[in-house]
């Protein structure tokens, strides 16, 4: 008769409490979200300042300037930043100033390694938005 009573008194109060008390099924916790830290880095011969910088999302952080914006942009393309083409809408001159864009590190706990050159930083930002904005 306890046993009865005591059972019922655990489910009143976890029914009071907003949760359900069922024997035998354990609730799995939470898992957090897969690594996403990349480095970024934009090199070039001709500019004098090279840019290096850190890339965190999920969620967004790092010392990158506009991390929750490239974190969405990259978002859109599952992390493969060649695939971006971010800001077709600005024109670029022809100018021949070759810049190295290169990101390494995780992508949802994926490594990935790009590197790709751009005839200039406009051509870059055109197709990748804000993710090399460092």
């Amino acid at each position: 008769m306890f046993a009865k009573l005591t059972r019922r008194v655990l489910l009143a109060t976890a029914l009071l409490a907003g949760t359900a008390v069922i024997p035998g099924i354990a609730t799995a916790a939470p898992t957090a979200a897969p690594d996403s830290t990349m480095r970024l880095t934009v090199k070039s011969d001709v500019l004098t300042a090279n840019k290096f910088g850190e890339l965190k999302c999920h969620p967004s952080g790092g010392t990158h300037q506009h991390a929750a914006k490239a974190c969405e942009e990259l978002e859109k393309v599952n992390g493969n930043f060649t695939a971006m083409q971010a800001n077709l809408g600005k024109v670029c001159t022809l100018e021949h100033q070759p810049v190295t864009a290169t990101i390494e590190g995780k992508w949802r706990g994926k490594e990935i390694r790009y590197t790709q050159t751009y005839s200039n930083s406009c051509t870059l930002q055109v197709k990748t938005g804000v993710v090399f904005d460092l």
